[in-house]
């Protein structure tokens, strides 16, 4: 990134873009979803909630956008899990 082509000022631009679209919660849980592939959404955002004295009905919110965002998915007792469009959001945002 950084090189002047065409493909890093676009993943420059994307990026802006999805620091503006995305609450910085929503940034978090991509990373902890990434990082915590085994737990369900209920277990991740009580530890998050605890851990960093967030309301969980705000993660819990933040949970449900990004499933409507197709970012995320999550069944009952299933573990959550990035979508392939979570994974390349979460990869634009670490360049």
């Amino acid at each position: 990134m950084g090189d002047g082509s065409p493909i890093s000022s676009g993943l420059s631009s994307l990026k802006k873009v999805i620091l503006k679209a995305l609450t910085e919660n929503q940034i978090l849980l991509l990373h902890e979803i990434n990082s915590n592939s085994t737990k369900t959404v209920t277990t991740l955002v009580n530890e998050l909630s605890s851990k960093l004295k967030i309301p969980i009905s705000t993660l819990k919110l933040n949970s449900r956008i990004l499933k409507k965002l197709d970012l995320i998915e999550f069944e009952i007792s299933q573990p959550v899990e990035l979508t392939d469009t979570g994974k390349l959001i979460l990869t634009i945002l670490e360049r």
